[in-house]
């Protein structure tokens, strides 16, 4: 969850979301890497396992379509070929993405524009090219199999649902690290939500007026009833003054947008409070540590080695790691669980650490369970508190990072750290699926 990627972008952004719906058995998880330049994960709800495979290859025939037609990386696009005055006419699917440029062109009075370096410039049909895109795929999911109880779909961080209502978790752009406490939690039932923002991309979002970087918040999301609308919404947010940028979303049927501006004020339209969710857990605890203080874990997740199990074959590529990172004691009791990457309950086992010390407590590993992760950076904040939320006393404790990786191989480290009345560190070595991680204690990390 947590961080939009801009469509055909190789880096990620920022992941402001993620699917938290409760584990259910006949929840179908499939996820994909190096879609659109990013990452996809599409969800089936259904108790017919044919239908979910259906599904997923509707869905991602349609992706690789609409790309082959809108990706401005690739030269021989449909979108890259496309001359000044076209002849022949661009095909329906181009057509309707133009189309959706112009208008909110119009209705964000230039600020959005298929040419946002300025005028005479490239098209770049990226942001709203990639929300179409999820739009269509979740459209093909549906109707390749009628009889699902509900899909998601999820490219880079803008989601898509139809059918049961989800419960999306929004990034706090002030707590950056990946197993922060999010912003607010809302329900999105047959609607779409994209963030747009620079807390994690920096300065990327431009005026099309001028062409130049521009961005005057922090964050937006928007929820609407499409992704396109939600995505163009999202974008004006941050390009606008709050109150120009919020009237726009009110103006709009059917869409409600949270703004945070850069020194952290949240702003909500008038009807988006009634998507959000009461918080699972109230913290009144604070840890037993000097005020300011935290332990921090740097992971960088690899692109892993195949197993040799699969010598050369064609499907030994290894998938995105599953990845438990945990907080103990040095008798080995479990404190805390940082992160918990795992998209399939019946594979929890393969982390099979983890998976003996917190199976006992089937909650906590439903409710700490995430989408897997693909490679890059991320960083993991401890507060001092277990996982009852109450604080724990100054003392040594283990860091334990464990992966396991499909068509991969296996890899764990371990090591202790004193979190005292000072400044720690520990660094745990570089394995096949992980870089090297670096554990400091002392003053927690400010956002950049």
């Amino acid at each position: 969850m947590r961080i939009t990627r801009r469509l055909f972008l190789s880096l990620p952004a920022m992941v402001p979301f993620a699917p938290l719906r409760a584990a259910r058995s006949d929840a179908h998880h499939f996820s994909y890497d190096h879609v659109i330049g990013t990452s996809l994960d599409l969800v089936v709800w259904t108790s017919n396992a044919e239908a979910a495979r259906s599904a997923e290859a509707a869905a991602l025939e349609e992706v690789h379509r609409l790309t082959a037609i809108l990706n401005t990386r690739d030269p021989h696009s449909e979108i890259s070929r496309l001359s000044e005055t076209p002849s022949p006419a661009p095909s329906r699917e181009l057509a309707e993405v133009l189309s959706a440029y112009d208008d909110w062109t119009e209705r964000t009075g230039g600020i959005m524009s298929v040419r946002p370096r300025g005028a005479n410039t490239p098209r770049d049909v990226d942001a709203l090219g990639k929300a179409y895109i999820i739009d269509r795929a979740a459209m093909a999911a549906a109707a390749a199999a009628p009889g699902i109880d509900g899909v998601l779909v999820n490219v880079g961080g803008d989601i898509v649902a139809r059918g049961g209502p989800c419960n999306i978790a929004l990034a706090d752009p002030c707590a950056p690290h990946e197993n922060a406490a999010p912003l607010t939690r809302i329900r999105l039932h047959n609607a779409a939500i994209a963030t747009s923002g620079t807390y994690a991309r920096g300065a990327h979002l431009r005026d099309a007026r001028t062409g130049l970087p521009a961005a005057r918040a922090s964050s937006g999301t928007v929820v609407a009833a499409d992704a396109v609308t939600a995505n163009a919404l999202a974008t004006m947010l941050c390009l606008t003054a709050a109150d120009e940028g919020l009237r726009l979303v009110e103006r709009t049927p059917g869409a409600e947008a949270l703004r945070v501006a850069r020194d952290g004020a949240v702003e909500r339209t008038s009807g988006f409070a009634r998507l959000e969710r009461p918080p699972a857990i109230k913290t009144l605890a604070s840890a037993d540590w000097p005020s300011g203080y935290a332990l921090t874990v740097s992971l960088t997740l690899t692109q892993g080695a195949a197993s040799s199990a699969f010598g050369r074959r064609r499907d030994s590529t290894p998938r995105r790691p599953y990845v438990a990172v945990w907080i103990e004691t040095t008798s080995g009791t479990l404190v805390r669980v940082l992160a918990f990457w795992a998209n399939k309950a019946k594979y929890y086992p393969e982390l099979s650490g983890f998976w003996n010390m917190a199976s006992r407590d089937q909650h906590l590993l439903y409710s700490t369970a995430r989408a897997t992760r693909e490679p890059g950076k991320y960083q993991l904040v401890w507060d001092g508190l277990d996982d009852a939320h109450k604080p724990v006393p100054p003392g040594i404790y283990r860091v334990v990072v464990e992966t396991n990786q499909e068509h991969g191989v296996y890899a764990k480290q371990a090591g202790t750290i004193a979190c005292g009345s000072s400044p720690a560190s520990l660094t745990l070595a570089a394995t096949a699926n992980f870089e090297t991680v670096n554990v400091q204690y002392g003053a927690k990390p400010m956002p950049a």
